[in-house]
């Protein structure tokens, strides 16, 4: 068992609950094999001038998180709170690595979540204490369609990012597609595919068969733009035009534009808008729902899916490559055939007229076995013993 200090960009907060939950539960499976030590350093505008306020999360035996919150200065300037952010932000890393020391010792490796801005201080770490690092990356920011896209970072950015993934003992990435367009676009280097993780003891099939009178869509998201909400709502409502009777379901943030546009085109009664909830919620929601609908414009991975097929419900997406990584047409899922709200309407009604050609039991057990806290810790411990 190693002991792994990890460096991470997201993790649940105080300010943000659920921002960085699919790296904590991959913390959790690594915690199964090997010793996992977190430090996440994040801003706090409502902490006084000069004041520090740490935390610490125990989970297990093998696995703590170490989170620091320090103050902001931006109602002065914002030159002078960035000079100010930056100076707590390698001074709080540096303290949690002097923690850890004292505690493990010198760590046998570090990995990196997302590799911009924490990749900075591995970089540093590297150069200076000769600490070995590996990235783990899944920010959409490296795919091509993303807005915004790493070509629109600033020059200082861009250089530091190439910097960090070329001095990277390994980089891993949450999809092949993923590693493929950071090879393609940003630096040439190898790649390997780990991806997301599924709580099995959260998300399972329902003991029960649905019966239901309406067919009940599921959306779950930020509804950032990348989410395509609008072809959503516009193949619903052409699905309800050809006398189909259906619902949807949506967990996202409030946001003034969904509830207009619902409004636009007269879906008040056929979408329920339920914000966001926690996992234990979230599950039973979607186990009482019959297909979930993600129509990304792109994606990483797409956690929601693993977790939606983990209960056993069918999916559709869009026609976007990371999806052909989780979805199999006709079995776990339908792929549509673009992105536009026509194909999606296709999709839709092809997968209602056929609801009973999936089998839930069989989605959820091939999801739980391919993305159970076991497999992807194994393949991290298997990480950790061939590089650290």
């Amino acid at each position: 068992m190693k002991n792994i200090l990890w460096l991470t960009e997201w993790w649940p907060n105080e300010l943000e609950p659920f921002s960085g939950d699919g790296i904590e539960r991959r913390a959790k499976a690594a915690s199964l094999y090997n010793n996992i030590v977190v430090i996440f350093v994040k801003k706090n505008s409502a902490l006084r001038f000069g004041k520090i306020k740490p935390e610490e999360r125990i989970y297990n035996d093998n696995l703590r998180a170490w989170i620091y919150y320090y103050p902001s200065i931006g109602r002065f300037s914002r030159f002078v709170d960035m000079i100010y952010s930056n100076y707590w932000f390698i001074r709080l890393h540096r303290r949690g690595l002097r923690a850890f020391k004292k505690e493990y010792g010198k760590p046998h490796g570090v990995q990196v979540n997302v590799a911009m801005k924490v990749g900075i201080i591995a970089l540093i770490w590297r150069l200076f204490r000769r600490m070995k690092y590996i990235i783990v990356e899944g920010w959409s920011l490296f795919l091509p369609e993303a807005k915004p896209a790493l070509k629109d970072k600033n020059w200082f950015f861009r250089m530091m990012t190439k910097k960090v993934l070329k001095n990277a003992t390994l980089l891993v990435t949450v999809s092949d597609h993923l590693g493929e367009m950071i090879s393609k676009n940003v630096v040439n280097i190898p790649y390997k595919v780990i991806p997301s993780v599924v709580d099995k003891t959260i998300f399972y099939p329902s003991s029960s068969n649905l019966k239901r009178e309406v067919f009940r869509f599921i959306h779950i998201s930020t509804l950032d733009n990348a989410k395509n909400i609008k072809e959503i709502l516009l193949a619903l409502k052409e699905v309800l035009k050809k006398n189909y009777r259906a619902e949807l379901i949506v967990h996202a943030p409030p946001k003034k534009e969904l509830n207009e546009l619902i409004q636009t085109l007269q879906l008040e009664k056929n979408v329920i808008l339920k914000g966001e909830i926690p996992q234990t919620e979230l599950a039973e929601s979607i186990r009482s729902s019959d297909a979930l609908i993600l129509f990304s414009l792109y994606e990483t991975f797409g956690n929601v899916v693993i977790e939606v097929q983990a209960c056993g419900v069918p999916v559709i997406t869009s026609n976007y490559p990371t999806f052909n990584e989780t979805v199999e047409n006709n079995k776990n899922g339908i792929i549509a055939k673009g992105q536009s709200s026509r194909e999606l309407c296709e999709a839709m009604i092809e997968l209602m007229n056929n609801k009973d050609k999936f089998d839930r039991n069989e989605i959820s057990a091939t999801a739980i076995q391919r993305y159970s806290f076991e497999r992807i810790g194994k393949m991290l411990d298997e990480v950790y013993e061939q590089y650290f």
